[in-house]
């Protein structure tokens, strides 16, 4: 017997279910991908791969290193190039927000998305480096990396432009710096307001976040503006929470935007994959439920349990 639609009943029988697990699947997919494009921004807001050539046995110290000096100056090119596509972006984005609100606003009321609004934040950010780092490459060409790495000057290099181990190296510094924080002990009242939190409260959020120099501390002086520098930032996490959430959430964030949002919250990455990270920030999440970041802040994960 002829299906009326020129399917025998069996094979008709057995297609169905497949035509709809694929339309399901294809939904699934789609969805996916819109909060995926939600949540992360693109990834020219990161720096481009860095490909280093390997020295031949027949090769000299001297063509060796020339064609070393030649890979970190198209690396610089290319993350300066980024730099203006995420402008022109920016701009574009910026131009869609509805007259009268605010970037924060917008990001709040659901005008703009996580992703767009990580653009415009970092955007802004690489564009005020450029100046200073233009005049360090036009003058230490080649040798920028090494000028960079040992005289400190990773503050005056957009994002875009961070090699690897200087993107390490910052990142084992802050670690570093938070767990000898943590040691000294830190305090903290969620009934109390941030302006009348112990000085001690914001000197560890502001080591924990990398909100000044280190130099602060070593001469042992209070960074100026440090308790604005931290509202600043605790309004952020409170923004970016919000949109991670309604965004997608944490499962959706690709691997390198959650260690940069765990590491935003005050969290330890390295050594630590990529799923762990990501458990953590969600534990954050949840706990930001009932706590301010402030207290979180002050507290390790392990002991958020406790609180």
């Amino acid at each position: 017997m002829q299906h009326p639609h020129g399917i025998a009943p069996s094979l008709h029988y057995l297609l169905r279910p497949t035509i709809a697990r694929s339309h399901k699947s294809l939904v699934t997919r789609r969805a996916i991908s819109d909060n995926s494009a939600a949540l992360n921004p693109p990834a020219s807001t990161l720096p481009p791969p860095l490909e280093l050539p390997e020295k031949t046995p027949d090769q000299t110290k001297i063509k060796y290193f020339y064609r070393l000096g030649k890979a970190y100056v198209g690396f610089y090119k290319a993350g300066i190039k980024a730099i203006y596509h995420n402008y022109k972006l920016a701009r574009h984005i910026q131009g869609q927000i509805p007259r009268g609100l605010t970037r924060e606003a917008a990001l709040q009321n659901g005008s703009l998305t996580r992703a767009s609004y990580q653009l415009l934040l970092r955007t802004r950010r690489d564009l005020a480096r450029i100046p200073l780092f233009a005049l360090v490459l036009t003058v230490c060409g080649e040798f920028t990396p090494v000028v960079v790495v040992f005289m400190g000057l990773s503050r005056a290099v957009p994002r875009t432009c961070w090699v690897p181990k200087q993107v390490l190296g910052a990142q084992q510094k802050l670690e570093e710096r938070r767990r000898r924080s943590f040691r000294d002990g830190t305090i903290a009242s969620e009934q109390q307001p941030l302006d009348e939190q112990l000085p001690s409260t914001l000197l560890h959020i502001g080591r924990s976040l990398a909100l000044y120099s280190e130099w602060w501390d070593r001469v042992g002086l209070r960074p100026p503006m440090l308790s604005r520098r931290v509202k600043e930032r605790l309004k952020q996490l409170d923004l970016d929470d919000h949109a991670i959430s309604r965004d997608g959430g944490v499962g959706y964030l690709k691997g390198e935007e959650v260690k940069l949002a765990a590491s935003d919250r005050g969290l330890d990455v390295l050594g630590r994959p990529e799923e762990e990270v990501r458990a953590v920030l969600q534990r954050w999440l949840s706990a930001r439920k009932k706590h301010s970041a402030i207290k979180l802040l002050l507290t390790r994960p392990s002991a958020w349990q406790d609180l």
